[in-house]
């Protein structure tokens, strides 16, 4: 592979993935001639590995380390590679086809000074917090969502993703620091993914959350009556322990506290009064006292 065609790397963390969805983006990716890392973080049935003989670098874990510290092991894999950047993707996020995601960069380099000033560059547009905008091609933006996110490997060796947070906010704490580094996040203008394929939502049921979201979107003028659902109520909690830690630290702007009260909506919907005033104590003891490896350990059933 030519080094020119090395300046973005692609990183897929996997763990027990919709098979047919991870060799749908294998193939868009391999189309557009782009270097692959696959990190698979102990997935129950690792068969679906010996298919995928395109992919570049293959790394199967021999236990679950969690988001951050597989993308940390992708930042230094691609920095092997010789590439300059590395495009972060989830197991179920689809790139849009034709995809061209070296002209991001190509643009990008247009400014120089926007370039040399870059950390990030989100193609994932829909999901970033946008400020202004910069140019005909780039926003400004406070936070990214971690699928479609180019970093700059000098910034990934620098700057190492936080790996007690384990599975959520990585993102949001890592644009954070990145921004009060004096470093931009950008977010294409052209959104090039379909993200969270099969991600579903759901009305609540119950009363409490039922009222209150309704009268929420009554406020905001935004659709509030629907909630994320995910089979596994502890991937909730994690939410709302992480946003905890990170707030008491001061590693994401006080104003993110405001999203706390809805991850205890989506426990009280899923666990009922009694276990959500339990989980959200424990969230709370693990948030402030910081304590998080351990906690992952007894969650994940780490060694």
């Amino acid at each position: 592979m030519l080094l020119d065609t090395l300046s973005i790397s692609v990183c897929i963390v996997t763990y027990n993935p919709d098979t047919e969805i991870v060799f749908k983006i294998i193939h868009i990716l391999k189309n557009a001639r782009l270097p692959i890392i696959l990190i698979d973080n102990n997935s129950s049935d690792k068969n679906f590995l010996s298919l995928l003989q395109s992919v570049n670098t293959i790394i199967p874990l021999e236990n679950n380390v969690g988001l951050g510290k597989a993308y940390n092991i992708c930042c230094k894999v691609s920095k092997e590679l010789g590439a300059e950047w590395v495009l972060f993707l989830d197991q179920d996020s689809l790139p849009l086809e034709p995809f061209s995601v070296n002209e991001v960069i190509e643009k990008l380099k247009n400014d120089a000074q926007l370039y040399y000033n870059t950390a990030i560059v989100s193609i994932n547009s829909d999901t970033a917090t946008k400020t202004i905008s910069i140019n005909e091609d780039f926003y400004l933006a406070k936070y990214i969502v971690g699928s479609g996110m180019i970093v700059k490997n000098s910034v990934c060796e620098k700057y190492k993703f936080l790996e007690n947070l384990f599975l959520y906010s990585i993102d949001i704490e890592y644009a954070t620091r990145l921004r009060r580094a004096g470093y931009y996040i950008l977010a294409y203008k052209k959104q090039m993914l379909k993200y969270r394929i099969g991600e579903t939502y759901k009305k609540y049921r119950r009363r409490i959350p039922r009222y209150l979201s309704y009268l929420l979107s009554k406020l905001t003028g935004k659709d509030l009556i629907n909630y994320p659902f995910y089979s596994n109520p502890m991937r909730y909690y994690i939410i709302l322990r992480n946003n905890i830690y990170l707030l008491t630290r001061r590693k994401v702007e006080i104003t993110y506290s405001k999203y706390l009260p809805f991850f205890v909506l989506y426990l009280y919907e899923s666990l009922g009064l009694k276990e959500t005033l339990k989980y959200v104590l424990r969230a709370i003891k693990y948030g402030i006292f910081g304590d998080l490896d351990n906690d992952n350990k007894r969650i994940f059933n780490l060694k």
